[in-house]
């Protein structure tokens, strides 16, 4: 009788006691701390590598779109044609039949804004098939300068709105080069019909020196461990981005 009343009392182990349950539930809390911060981390770095080749990849839109022949649907073989003189191909009168004049340059545009940042724009504007001396030869008048009478239409770089772009320079990158900080503007202009660069710092073209240029990008405010360079070399127009 004893026996069966010892055996009645007992109680059974199948559940778990409340401690186990506490200690379960703070390791689940911690491993979702550590995978969300992780997540977040890749997030960023994500975003920032993407926004970085979409900088090179709409750069080279607007140079394609100058060699392309993004203008009036003409070839660029035909506006090459009509361009020089030189060919027996040229007609004096069916260039100004077809309104070369009005052709269109396609350029990239930095501007240093109130709080120290820059914002980027493309722009198209009209491109002049007028040769003109310049310092030691001649040359296509081209893109007009940089007014709201010239720009037919001119839009903001697609970034993610937390990409910030802190500085934009010049000069030559090679190696361990430094390049000159922009003061407050910076445009590249890509002619047609051979996307031919001009650049202008400050509304002035770069000294021969100055064969490329800098981009510094961040995610977010004042992060180091989310900030990247693009490169843009003017001579050979190949995009990089630092490591």
């Amino acid at each position: 009788m004893l026996l069966e009343v010892k055996k009645q009392s007992g109680f059974s182990r199948n559940g778990f006691t409340l401690v186990e349950i506490i200690v379960v539930m703070g390791l689940v809390a911690a491993l979702a701390v550590l995978s969300v911060g992780g997540y977040l981390q890749y997030r960023k770095s994500t975003i920032l590598n993407l926004s970085a080749d979409s900088i090179i990849a709409q750069i080279y839109s607007q140079r394609n779109k100058a060699m392309l022949g993004y203008y009036k649907g003409q070839r660029a073989d035909e506006i090459r044609t009509e361009l020089d003189k030189t060919s027996e191909n040229f007609d004096a009168e069916t260039v100004l039949e077809k309104d070369i004049f009005e052709s269109k340059c396609f350029t990239v545009l930095f501007e240093k804004s109130a709080d120290g940042k820059f914002l980027a724009y493309i722009s198209q504007k009209d491109f002049s098939g007028k040769k003109v001396f310049g310092i030691d030869s001649w040359e296509y008048e081209g893109c007009k300068d940089f007014t709201n009478d010239t720009v037919i239409q001119k839009n903001l770089f697609e970034l993610d709105s937390l990409i910030k772009i802190d500085n934009v320079s010049v000069g030559n990158f090679s190696g361990s080069g430094a390049g000159n900080a922009i003061l407050d503007s910076l445009e590249i202009k890509f002619l047609p019909p051979d996307g031919e660069i001009h650049v202008l710092q400050d509304g002035k073209k770069v000294g021969s020196a100055d064969v490329g240029m800098k981009i510094d990008i961040s995610y977010g405010d004042n992060n180091p461990d989310y900030e990247k360079s693009v490169f843009f070399d003017f001579v050979s127009g190949v995009g990089t981005i630092s490591k």
